[in-house]
């Protein structure tokens, strides 16, 4: 079992950026949720889409190693409850990052393929808007990074 690190961060995420750094070609992944007043669990998948998601937003970013010499694009998951987002909506998310979307699906949420030279500092930023935006309780301001590496 992966024992996460975790860190908490606002506006100085210099930290954040390095452990999104860390995870790269492969060796692990990251785990962006706002903070919120309540105590409020994160969200979880809901496989069954039986029921509505309930809970904080989460961004998950993984990478994937390098296969026949060739870095292949990451991911970055975003559960939230809002249902399909929309090519629009997303767009205006991204805020011209140059994300694909995967699957924009009602119940398990966005999946976005991330170019491998994309920068760490904007998968933050994404992550951080994505879950912001979409989260259904009142932020404190700072989010929680897990990051769990082999």
């Amino acid at each position: 079992m992966t024992v996460p690190t975790v860190i908490t961060f606002s506006h100085d995420r210099g930290v954040a950026v390095a452990a999104i750094d860390a995870v790269a070609g492969g060796r692990g992944w990251c785990n962006v949720s706002p903070n919120v007043e309540e105590e409020i669990p994160d969200m979880k998948v809901n496989y069954f889409g039986l029921r509505l998601n309930k809970g904080v937003t989460v961004a998950s970013f993984v990478t994937a190693g390098a296969r026949h010499g060739t870095v292949p694009p990451s991911t970055l998951g975003v559960l939230h409850s809002r249902s399909r987002l929309g090519a629009e909506r997303i767009a205006a998310l991204l805020a011209g990052a140059p994300f694909t979307v995967r699957q924009d699906h009602n119940t398990r949420g966005l999946l976005l393929e991330v170019p491998a030279s994309t920068s760490a500092e904007q998968v933050l930023t994404v992550m951080c808007m994505f879950t912001e935006s979409l989260c259904d309780y009142d932020i404190t301001g700072s989010w929680t990074l897990s990051q769990f590496l082999p």
